[in-house]
């Protein structure tokens, strides 16, 4: 469940947790995604269709939603778009089989608090607040290809060394 993650680019636009609608869904903000221009021309042009990518980044009182892709690290980002670099360090991972884009419509909450519940089962240590952590992302990506999804809790513990 555990692996060492390589930097990883992510590029999409944020959303603060005020836009999160009453069902704990970013579903709004993932439709305007969809339906930017800059967004389907950035994916298009640089192969990029058949995969999607959600991503929180928690802060000690609230956290920001990004919704997008991973990309290449040396990539050109288009106006509008916003580029974020994940570090190199472990994470802890875990696969869905037989997913597709609705995934990134269900309630936030219980996602996360399902993915975080399935780490900590596994022995891996948590916060109980993601944004105490010096690496305070969930990142979550889904190839429509294989409808396979990871979802990567980024750890603390590789930057000791």
């Amino acid at each position: 469940m555990k692996k060492l993650q390589k930097k990883v680019t992510f590029v999409g636009r944020p959303f603060p947790d005020q836009v999160m609608d009453e069902q704990k869904t970013f579903n709004q903000a993932n439709m305007e995604m969809e339906q930017n221009q800059d967004f389907q021309d950035f994916i298009s042009k640089n192969n990029l269709k058949n995969t999607r990518s959600s991503m929180v980044v928690f802060g000690p009182e609230n956290f920001m939603y990004w919704y997008g892709v991973v990309a290449p690290s040396n990539i050109k980002v288009s106006q509008g778009l916003m580029k974020f670099v994940l570090p190199e360090t472990q994470v802890a991972i875990e696969e869905k089989t037989d997913q597709n884009i609705s995934f990134f419509s269900q309630p936030l909450n219980m996602v996360i608090s399902q993915f975080l519940a399935a780490v900590a089962d596994e022995g891996i240590k948590i916060y109980q607040n993601p944004g105490d952590s010096l690496t305070p992302y969930i990142l979550q990506n889904l190839n429509l290809d294989t409808k396979k999804l990871t979802q990567e809790l980024y750890l603390e513990d590789s930057l000791k060394n």
